[in-house]
């Protein structure tokens, strides 16, 4: 046997890495690993009393163990057999002084046993998930990454799954503030490894801290409301057919903090001194804002097909889109306020812009090129701002004429070929109509996709 699959764990910054961390779900017992620390007193005791016999019979004259136990992982350690370290589960209560764990413990007296309470670091849920299970729960708070090294306490997390991390707030998938994973002291690593398919990780914060060949999610699976921060080798780094949703990126040199992604929805980068997103896939109402650096672009597309769907550039160091190599389509993109030029196709490829808008881009609004198949139809060229507040990270489109008012209802697709006429924005967020109802509108600034406030939008 092993600890079973089931198993879920509980991260706080509280907690520590001795402590059990785990409860399988279903099981007929109660949940030790919700809180900060280990139990101390009372029935089903952590002790440094406890007896095996090299079979999966575990005995304590103190621990007071009660039915309650079963399902709970306790964590042993040391004795008179020099145990190593190891997580268990306990499968079955027998008596105040006797349980069964899930496999065989070496021989020994005197072994330390902790019994419920959280793990402290993401190194140690490393090590934990190794063992067993597939979901963990991080609560709130800064965690300090403080080695390179994966799956040791104190160290980044590296798994092949799949699992499900998800981070919370008060309550478990509140989705609220994010807890924070900030590197310190180190080099050369990534805070988040997931090489599992079908790996899910939410609500998670990761700050490089600007350390050399830093990284925050080095990521297979699907990535969702989830921040990185001054990280130089890649904010997220996700590949072989897996997903970034509402995703927020800032402070990140050297290498775009979006790359090597399949699909990239509702994400922002903001304040890079690197291009915000380097696309070789598809990006939905993706924002890249003030992105600095003569030559930083908002979005720069790789050797491969990229598209782009109702995503906005603004005020970037160089272009605010700029093509590739690779064949590229836009659909209800907006380019304002870059340096250089809104649109540009500066390797001649095969472009497709539909229904786009630009505005103030100083080098100009498009430079299309002699590419093999350009189209450009019905373009928008501004006479102001599109937004409502810009400088704000407020991209919602205001309501002034030749402005924002020219880039609403004129989105595609418009007429369809068959199934009738839409009348869709241009841009990343949606105007409301007078008398319509809750339309979910955000600003940047105050979204929960930008890690800056509370809960919004879920």
């Amino acid at each position: 046997m092993a600890v079973s699959s089931s198993t879920i764990w509980e991260v706080r910054t509280a907690g520590a890495d001795t402590n059990g961390g785990g409860f399988v779900a279903g099981a007929a017992g109660v949940d030790f690993s919700q809180q900060d620390a280990a139990n101390s007193g009372g029935n089903n005791s952590s002790t440094a009393d406890a007896v095996a016999v090299g079979t999966g019979v575990i005995t304590s004259v103190t621990a007071s163990f009660t039915a309650d136990i079963v399902g709970n992982v306790i964590y042993l350690a040391g004795g008179s057999g020099g145990l190593a370290a190891g997580y268990y589960q306990v499968t079955i209560f027998t008596s105040s002084t006797s349980i069964t764990v899930d496999r065989n413990v070496a021989a020994g007296t005197g072994i330390t046993m902790n019994i419920g309470g959280a793990l402290g670091s993401i190194g140690q849920l490393g090590l934990a998930l190794a063992t067993g299970g597939v979901r963990a729960w991080i609560k709130s708070g800064t965690y300090s990454i403080t080695s390179a090294s994966t799956n040791v306490s104190g160290g980044c997390f590296t798994g092949t799954g799949p699992f499900y991390v998800e981070g919370y707030q008060t309550t478990r998938g509140d989705r609220g503030t994010k807890p924070l994973f900030q590197a310190s002291g180190i080099s050369t690593f990534a805070i988040w490894t997931m090489t599992g398919a079908r790996s899910f990780i939410c609500n998670l914060s990761a700050d490089g801290a600007s350390l050399t060949s830093s990284r925050g999610f080095l990521q297979r699976g699907l990535l969702v409301a989830c921040h990185v921060a001054n990280c130089n080798n890649g904010g997220f780094v996700v590949s072989n057919s897996h997903s970034l949703y509402r995703c927020t990126a800032t402070g990140c040199a050297t290498i775009s903090p979006f790359t090597a992604f399949t699909q990239a929805v509702d994400c922002v980068a903001y304040e890079n001194t690197v291009a915000g997103f380097s696309v070789a896939a598809t990006c939905i109402r993706c924002i890249s804002d003030s992105n600095s650096g003569a030559t930083t672009d908002g979005f720069i597309t790789t050797a491969q097909l990229a598209t782009m769907i109702d995503c906005v550039a603004y005020g970037n160091g160089r272009d605010g889109f700029r093509l590739g190599d690779g064949p590229a389509f836009f659909e209800n993109c907006i380019a304002e306020s870059n340096t250089g030029i809104g649109f540009d196709n500066v390797n001649n490829s095969a472009v497709e812009l539909m229904h786009c808008a630009a505005f103030s881009n100083t080098g100009g609004n498009t430079a299309l090129g002699t590419g093999f198949a350009v189209t450009s139809t019905a373009f928008v060229t501004g006479t102001g701002s599109f937004f409502t507040n810009a400088a704000g990270q407020d991209f919602s489109l205001n309501a002034t004429a030749g402005a924002g008012a020219a880039a609403r209802a004129v989105g595609y697709p418009g007429v369809l070929p068959v199934g009738g006429t839409g009348y869709h924005d241009i841009g990343a967020l949606q105007h409301e109509d007078a008398g319509g109802g809750d339309v979910f509108m955000v600003s940047v600034t105050n979204a929960q996709v930008m890690d800056r406030g509370g809960r919004v939008g879920y």
